[in-house]
């Protein structure tokens, strides 16, 4: 018997890709369910082309209306928040999953308990036991057509960059403050990386994040590539024709994931790769106080990470 499931997941972009591992083994176990996510606009692109997914959800005053006019059988709720309680509680799904919380029996008839197993991916697939249903592996899916290949082969072009150059992605923002490593770190870190590589550096950049970026890149002595206005999707088609990512936890370390491009992450002390970084060996990462992280010793992790994957 086929089910009509529905994964809320509000906010975060990278929390959303997160999940689609879990959008793809709900689909696997029967092709006959289908499944909807909501989710916020940021993050629609991420699913816009997902071949698992029926339909997305974007969350606006009229929510709750949407959802009731889908019939969901199954809610899963990813917010445990007093929204996404709400929302589920309303839905008038039979089952209305979430990790156990005190709280949860006012919304929630389905609540296993949350066991830590490390990358949040695995975290989150555990939920799947509740509904007696396997994973389907760790890949995470982000899907873009031709005219997003498109825009990053034209960048390519217009700014020289050739198939056999190393090729690196920079991330250098962050919204949380204790995942930022400071732009002069990142701007010197360029440098060392395009003096022993000959690497090619483009500086990537959202919404908000363009003086930021262009003033660490004023403060370096090589010359770097400052990235097109991109979306999310045409992210991805860059990230998935570039040697190597490096930057902080966030969006674009986890589309790097996603187009198997390896990926360098700097954590902080508050979060780190034990929770946020996949296990397969093309990403590494290197953890430490921020502010005394030094340039010189994450750029020695980062030769040593190049050694060590054959990245050339």
């Amino acid at each position: 018997m086929s089910n009509k499931i529905l994964i809320i997941v509000l906010r975060a972009v990278g929390d959303v890709l997160l999940n689609t591992p879990l959008i793809r083994a709900l689909k696997k176990s029967n092709p006959a369910n289908e499944i909807y996510f909501l989710t916020g606009k940021s993050a629609e692109k991420i699913l816009k082309y997902n071949p698992y997914l029926s339909g997305i959800i974007l969350w606006d005053k009229d929510t709750l209306k949407k959802i009731r006019a889908q019939k969901f059988g199954t809610v899963i709720d990813f917010m445990h928040s007093a929204i996404s309680g709400y929302y589920t509680l309303f839905s008038g799904a039979k089952k209305r999953v979430a990790f156990y919380r005190p709280w949860g029996f006012w919304c929630y008839n389905i609540m296993p308990k949350f066991v830590d197993k490390g990358y949040t991916v695995y975290d989150r697939l555990q939920i799947l036991d509740a509904l007696n249903i396997k994973d389907n592996g760790i890949d995470l899916d982000l899907t873009f057509d031709s005219e997003n290949e498109k825009k990053a082969i034209e960048f390519f072009n217009k700014n020289k960059i050739f198939k056999q150059d190393f090729l690196i992605t920079f991330d250098i923002t962050n919204r949380r403050e204790h995942r930022q490593w400071q732009k002069e770190k990142f701007s010197e870190l360029a440098d060392l990386l395009a003096e022993k590589y000959n690497a090619k550096i483009i500086f990537l950049w959202g919404p908000g994040e363009l003086d930021y970026v262009k003033s660490a890149m004023s403060l370096c002595k090589k010359q770097h590539i400052l990235c097109d206005n991109f979306d999310l999707l045409n992210l991805a088609a860059l990230i998935k024709n570039v040697k190597l990512h490096i930057g902080t936890s966030s969006a674009p370390g986890h589309i790097a994931v996603s187009q198997k491009t390896p990926s360098f992450i700097i954590y902080g002390m508050k979060n780190g790769a034990y929770s946020w970084q996949s296990p397969e060996s093309i990403h590494g990462h290197i953890q430490g106080e921020l502010d005394t992280l030094s340039p010189d010793k994450v750029f020695n992790s980062i030769e040593q990470f190049i050694k060590q994957e054959n990245i050339n």
